[in-house]
């Protein structure tokens, strides 16, 4: 027996809900801005992405439309309605309690005691490395806004400053993790490897602690 779909919206289609804030958009409009923008800190697929519109739609928190078009395939256009835009409101309004941390890195580090500290330090400085990319990506976004814009102080488009605080938290994280994954290695350098695991070590406290 299928579980009934909960009424309080997921917050994928709280941010499809911000999509459409302006004005109505495509489904496939909706798509392109989402992997743009949205995808950087909150992730989901395509797939996803129209299951949660669809969703919407039965929740009464859009409406769509089909644009019959001659020559090119038909068209679906979604706009909010007075019901999503309180929805998105209250949603806006309320407190965002702190996110549990989800990080496959952090994971195989705390579990490496078995490998040898060279090969987890050379996969920390990788690791570190893809984070510099994703930063260097934020910062030639942030440069290509305010060249045109101006920077967050100056800028006159309201919701684009609210916009730029995101993007500046994107970039300031990658930076603090590259660091980390930097550190992390050269403290690597001083840790000897064993060749046998103890009975009892400090790690085996940190999990018992945790128990």
């Amino acid at each position: 027996m299928s579980k009934p779909h909960p009424r309080t919206p997921t917050t994928l289609q709280y941010a499809l809900l911000g999509l459409l804030g302006r004005r109505s958009l495509t489904g496939y409009e909706i798509l392109k801005r989402f992997t743009r923008s949205v995808v950087f800190f909150w992730n989901a697929r395509q797939s996803q992405v129209y299951a949660a519109l669809d969703r919407m739609e039965q929740l009464g928190l859009v409406t769509s439309c089909v644009v019959v078009q001659r020559q090119r395939p038909n068209r679906r256009h979604y706009t909010m309605t007075a019901a999503g835009r309180a929805a998105l409101r209250s949603w806006l309004d309320g407190e965002t309690p702190a996110q549990p941390v989800k990080d496959e890195m952090l994971l195989r580090v705390f579990f490496s005691d078995p490998l040898p500290a060279r090969q987890v330090a050379a996969s920390l400085l990788r690791h570190g490395k893809a984070h510099e990319q994703v930063r260097a990506e934020f910062e030639a976004i942030k440069s290509a806004l305010e060249s045109r814009y101006g920077p967050i102080g100056s800028t006159a488009d309201r919701p684009l400053a609210f916009r730029y605080l995101v993007l500046e938290q994107g970039i300031r994280f990658e930076r603090m993790y590259a660091d980390w994954c930097r550190w992390a290695a050269g403290a690597l350098e001083r840790v000897r490897d064993r060749a046998h695991t103890p009975a009892r070590t400090g790690a085996d406290l940190i999990v018992s602690a945790a128990e």
